[in-house]
């Protein structure tokens, strides 16, 4: 798998993200299917671009049966309709878990069980942009899209222009009315787990 190059878009905000993402970002699909027993799979991309300062992802997810139970931060929104950016750090790796609400799930460390969860001010370095609603999310049992905008400083992960690290985007929805496990870098294990560095891949930061 050819490693993407994730551009340096310098005029990224908060409000021409989607556009510029969607534009001139590099656009990654996630249609690995790694077990045979969970063939559903929703239509998922992301774009890529980072800003000097900042990792921006946007996610657009279509044929989806949203779940969007959890509300607060670090909670098990694997359990909702979720979307995942995993990446090696040194011996460490990062877990970043969003629901549709945008909700995080985030922990860093080397072994899975003795990983440290980020904290709230730390969480609350992420910027976070949805397009649902907890007042207007569509029924469980109906196929809707959602998208999510996410922006991660370079200085909470290690990351600058030149760099190239391993990762992986995984769309999941444990509870969710078809549960469902994709990946865009395949996982050569017999169940699902996205906890599995060894089976990142390598993406460049320009």
């Amino acid at each position: 798998m050819k490693a993407p190059i994730i551009p340096y878009l310098p005029a990224l905000t908060s409000e021409n993200a989607r556009e510029l993402l969607l534009t001139e970002g590099v656009t990654i699909q996630l249609q690995q299917i790694n077990w045979p027993d969970f063939p559903h799979k929703p239509e998922v991309s992301v774009c890529l671009g980072h800003s000097g300062k900042s990792l921006w992802l946007y996610y657009a997810v279509r044929k989806d049966y949203v779940r969007a139970v959890n509300r607060n931060d670090q909670e098990p929104v694997y359990e909702d309709s979720c979307v995942e950016f995993f990446l090696q750090e040194n011996e460490n790796y990062r877990n970043f878990e969003f629901n549709a609400l945008g909700v995080c799930l985030s922990a860093v460390g080397a072994e899975r069980k003795k990983r440290r969860r980020l904290l709230p001010e730390e969480l609350a370095l992420i910027r976070r942009n949805t397009s649902l609603h907890p007042d207007t999310l569509p029924p469980e049992d109906v196929l809707s899209d959602w998208n999510l905008t996410v922006e991660i400083p370079f200085s909470m992960i290690g990351l600058e222009r030149g760099k190239s690290f391993r990762g992986n985007f995984y769309k999941c929805g444990d509870k969710t009315l078809i549960p469902h496990f994709v990946s865009w870098a395949p996982i050569k294990k017999l169940k699902p787990d996205f906890h599995r560095p060894e089976f990142f891949t390598e993406l460049s930061i320009a």
